[in-house]
């Protein structure tokens, strides 16, 4: 509680990650007095841009890093960024060259690029049967992608557009076959599909793995493609916050909420993890059954993990296909059996021997990511087990080597943040896990814990959005919007 007494206005959001700040500008926008209280010093969550301090020597000087998201096809096609227009409050999603590649070794990457037609498709995956396959499952779902991405960004409650809906059912039949069917794909689709469906952190078997990348896959074929924000992700959160308080909203930084008694307000929006939010409400003397549903929601099960490991290069990464200077995102970690093989292991509490890796190179859109002397940041990320405290750097580096010989050469300073550190920029990433919760198909349909209202709490007035509520994970506010209609229209 503040010296004042408690924070008092008609809506009060607790933290400023995109769903936050996007039920907090709605809200403003329909005349609420509005207050967002976030307990870092930064506002942003896992969308946040941070100079890129305490490298060796000083190494990361003048650079700055994404400490989460750095790619952002749901930023270019949620309904509510649509809606708020990105462009038009200066900030400039661009479509790299490659959006997306698939690094293997020994051999010519998998690459889909910023015009991913038939016969780019053709070249990027290997050949024309192999491209002809990728469309027969996602064909239906790529040429409807912009209401694919509503339906599954829908509250899980109303009615998606039916076209969407089917053509992303259809695809998903054809994707995730059962009773020994063909695998649709080529060798080369499959592991294309595989490497998306990996960020779901989730056994590939898993419907719910096959559905995140039967989404995300779609996007790759919507008018932005797999972006990146010019700036950084801080970028977004800059022009979500700037929009805000031209609204009339307010954002107090470093103010740690502990319990319901810190806020006077008819309306309290957590835009936390479900162990914070539950953590709060037992801390707020509940009722019984409040209490009841608080534990449950500090018991939500945890999902797999990051561990992020930033690399500071002095150029260029030393690529063996020169296609992939051009790319904004490349995966590593082998074939699709390989993939598979590792996101088992991670599910398992094992630490794979060849984890699956992401790689992004913000600078391929946005020059200005490099120093005059031409130091670079190297975005990455390793899948390891929640809570790990091991370094994942060796991991990262010999994957790299694999596809990129001479990496070493060019890395000039690292730094790994454990899956067990995650949480220390971030409380709603802690364990390092980054989706915010476990994503299955019980955590996708009825995610935090069942309830008729995924966003209710059971305390009046109080409510949930964040990535532990629908629509899941990802820079694209629709938790936020979604709650923000219940208040304005309650």
């Amino acid at each position: 509680m503040s010296p004042s007494g408690p924070v008092r206005a008609d809506v009060v959001v607790v933290g400023s990650g995109p769903n936050g700040l996007a039920a907090a500008l709605l809200c403003a926008r329909a005349g609420r007095q509005v207050v967002v209280l976030e307990a870092e010093d930064t506002i942003g969550g896992g969308c946040r841009t941070l100079p890129m301090d305490g490298m060796p020597h000083d190494l990361g000087a003048d650079l700055v890093v994404d400490p989460c998201s750095a790619v952002h096809p749901m930023a270019g096609a949620a309904p509510f960024f649509r809606e708020f227009d990105l462009d038009a409050h200066g900030v400039e999603l661009a479509t790299p060259p490659v959006q997306l590649a698939h690094a293997l070794g020994g051999r010519d990457a998998i690459v889909v690029p910023s015009d991913p037609s038939r016969g780019a498709l053709a070249e990027g995956l290997g050949s024309e049967a192999e491209a002809r396959a990728w469309w027969r499952v996602m064909g239906p779902a790529a040429e409807r992608s912009l209401e694919v991405v509503s339906a599954a960004l829908s509250d899980q409650r109303s009615i998606p557009p039916v076209a969407a809906t089917a053509a992303l059912a259809a695809a998903f039949v054809r994707a995730h076959p059962r009773g020994g069917l063909a695998d649709p794909f080529g060798r080369d689709g499959r592991t294309l599909l595989s490497g998306i469906s990996a960020h779901a952190i989730t056994p590939l078997t898993s419907p719910a793995a096959t559905a995140v990348g039967l989404v995300l896959g779609s996007l790759l074929h919507s008018p932005l493609g797999w972006a990146l924000p010019v700036g950084g992700s801080g970028a977004i959160t800059a022009a979500l916050a700037d929009a805000l308080r031209e609204a009339g909203g307010e954002i107090r930084t470093g103010f740690r909420v502990g319990s319901l008694a810190q806020i006077d307000a008819r309306d309290v929006v957590f835009n936390t993890s479900s162990r914070i939010l539950g953590e709060i409400l037992l801390a707020s003397s509940p009722s019984p059954a409040v209490a009841g549903r608080a534990r449950t929601l500090t018991e939500a099960p945890v999902g797999g993990a990051a561990a992020k490991v930033d690399l500071v290069l002095s150029g260029p990464v030393p690529w063996r296909d020169p296609r992939l200077a051009g790319a904004g995102t490349v995966h590593l970690g082998g074939d699709s059996a390989q993939i598979a093989a590792a996101e088992r292991d991670v599910a398992a509490g094992r630490h794979a021997a060849r984890p699956m890796v992401l790689v992004s190179q913000p600078w391929v859109t946005d020059p200005g990511r490099v120093a005059a002397d031409g130091r670079r940041p190297l975005w990455t990320y390793a899948h390891v087990p929640a809570y790990s405290d091991l370094d994942q750097t060796e991991q990262v580096l010999t994957a790299l080597d694999e596809v990129a010989p001479g990496i070493r050469d060019v890395v000039v300073a690292t730094r790994c943040t454990p899956a067990s550190r995650m949480g220390e920029h971030n409380a709603n990433y802690a364990g390092g896990d980054i989706a915010a919760g476990r994503v299955d198909l019980r955590g996708l349909l009825a995610r935090p814990v069942p309830r008729v209202d995924p966003f209710a709490t059971g305390v009046p007035g109080v409510w949930h959005a964040s990535g532990s509520t629908p629509p899941g994970p990802g820079v694209h506010g629709m938790a936020g919007q979604h709650v923000a209609d219940r208040i304005i229209g309650g």
